[in-house]
């Protein structure tokens, strides 16, 4: 089945160019590079995999893109490295000839080794990228191996032979005693006879260059492919989680719906049914999401609390303790749902008196603190401790090690008052949201 991509955006609206850039998932839904990237490649519509769609190319046209390879496109050599280096390589020889010919007591002007070593040096810079490419296309290892490298052989003895040829030919103009009536190709065999095993090696040190060159590249493709991975799993595993409160969360308020309407109490459990709406529109529009601002999640908060304060009626009071400078403060997404929840369910829940439930957040150098705390029964009893190890708070424990690893910690603890209670605390590093964001949808 071909996917056909849309003419616009879905999330920005900016329009899709036939031959640009886009990502699509198996409904079609098709997004631009930026938006796919901010929804982490996934589909916010289906919950399915934006995947990257080929730039479409005309009848005839060339392609930009690179040749969809098992491999990873192979490194370019840089020419002016290469010249650079071989040039180097011919100023030590040509230092090494007069030194040498200095101490044989034979005269020799200052420029001779030069002109001699530099053209050959230059010779081995030009056919350097010609010899990687031949080492990429005639591997030394894997099947049928020997029958290239005896290819090989033949090559560099080839190489090596004309490179005589040329030294035959200009080395009398530079320094007369190598000149010789003899014909060329006669003297380029008598330099080959003994430069074949020297210069040889240069062109076997050029492969192994080359192979190295190579094998770094795809070592590095590697470790990208494998962070790629792992970025995509972790994703993965805190998509689950995340989606593991939703069903969580719906359960909990249809049983103060079914309460309400047990009791007789119609008109307050349509006030949580419409408010209940709202509640999961925005659980919907942040379902990819997984950091938002705190500002996002305590409204979010203050919403759940509007559902629970019809239940609870005058028995629930609510203090917040949000410091300003911590508005904008990135934390994860329905992070405080689940410690809201359990305060009310298992703190307040079974009392008949007033509860109070408290909610901060602070700085604490570059750390953001988090906590809920309630004035109900302490960890003491056995069903309260029990209830420490339910789905809202395992989730809240494995979602915040996904994200921060051993940066970020999750404590339940007895509150620190003579009234009693239970204080669950968050610990993430501090963090603001960027100045771009546009919101969980």
């Amino acid at each position: 089945m071909t996917l056909e991509m849309r003419r616009q955006c879905e999330r920005c609206q900016a329009a899709l160019s036939p031959d640009g850039l886009s990502f699509i998932c198996s409904h079609e839904c098709s997004f631009c590079e930026s938006c796919a990237a901010h929804l982490t490649y996934t589909c916010p519509n289906c919950g399915g995999e934006l995947v990257r769609r080929p730039r479409r190319v005309l009848p005839g046209a060339p392609s930009s893109e690179p040749a969809a390879t098992g491999d990873s496109p192979a490194p370019t050599v840089s020419w002016k490295l290469v010249l650079g280096i071989w040039t180097a390589y011919g100023l030590l020889a040509s230092l090494q000839q007069d030194v040498s010919a200095l101490l044989n007591g034979r005269s020799i002007q200052p420029w001779t080794g030069l002109v001699l070593q530099l053209p050959q040096a230059w010779y081995w810079a030009a056919l350097t990228p010609v010899v990687i490419r031949l080492g990429r296309r005639l591997p030394l290892r894997g099947p049928g191996w020997p029958l290239r490298v005896a290819t090989h052989l033949l090559i560099g003895a080839g190489i090596v032979f004309v490179l005589d040829i040329l030294f035959a030919l200009y080395a009398p103009l530079a320094a007369p005693a190598y000149a010789s009536s003899s014909p060329v190709l006669v003297r380029a065999s008598r330099l080959f006879g003994w430069s074949f095993l020297a210069d040889g090696m240069l062109y076997w040190g050029l492969l192994g260059v080359g192979y190295v060159v190579d094998e770094a590249a795809r070592s590095r493709a590697r470790e990208v492919q494998q962070s790629k991975l792992q970025g995509q799993l972790a994703t993965a595993r805190l998509a689950a989680l995340k989606m593991q409160l939703h069903p969580h969360f719906l359960f909990n308020a249809l049983h103060t719906v079914g309460a309400l309407v047990r009791t007789g109490r119609s008109a307050p459990a349509v006030q949580v049914v419409a408010r209940l709406g709202d509640l999961l529109r925005r659980m919907l529009d942040g379902a990819q999401t997984q950091e938002v601002p705190l500002g996002e999640e305590v409204e979010f908060i203050r919403a759940y609390l509007e559902v629970e304060q019809i239940r609870f009626e005058d028995r629930l009071v609510v203090h917040w303790d949000i410091q300003p400078a911590v508005v904008d403060a990135k934390v994860p997404h329905l992070i405080l749902q689940p410690l809201v929840e359990n305060a009310l369910r298992h703190g307040l829940g079974s009392a008949e008196a007033t509860g109070h439930l408290t909610i901060e957040a602070r700085r604490n150098g570059e750390t953001l603190e988090l906590a809920v705390s309630d004035d109900g029964p302490g960890l003491d009893g056995r069903e309260r401790a029990d209830a420490m190890q339910g789905v809202g708070l395992a989730n809240t424990k494995l979602r915040l090690s996904q994200l921060y690893g051993t940066a970020a910690s999750l404590e339940v603890a007895n509150a620190p008052r003579a009234a009693g209670g239970v204080t669950a605390r968050i610990r993430v590093p501090f963090a603001l949201m960027a100045e771009d964001w546009g919101g969980a949808a």
